[in-house]
């Protein structure tokens, strides 16, 4: 980083942390679609968002798409941006 040397306890590192939910709520739906919400209300594009979800090097949403498949992203994906022109 430009401002700062990187620090192995840098306060600021992302952590993930799982939370309990309701038995019955499908936590990969509610964690792809948070993902993908925030990407659309942030104005990237339905493919560019889907391009994370494909990619290793995005580890949350990879490992969402790798346990689900595409066509499971891609439903969400329609129904926060729409059907892509052409339709399914």
């Amino acid at each position: 980083m430009a401002e700062k040397d990187f620090e192995s306890d840098d306060p600021y590192e992302f952590v993930a942390v799982s939370f309990p939910m309701d038995p019955g709520t499908d936590a990969d739906e509610v964690m792809a679609r948070c993902f993908i919400e925030e990407y659309a209300l942030m104005g990237m594009p339905r493919q560019k968002t889907l391009r994370l979800f494909a990619s290793p090097q995005f580890a949350g949403t990879y490992a969402i798409s790798f346990r689900r498949g595409r066509e499971f992203i891609e439903r969400l994906a329609d129904e926060v941006y729409g059907q892509p022109a052409g339709g399914n």
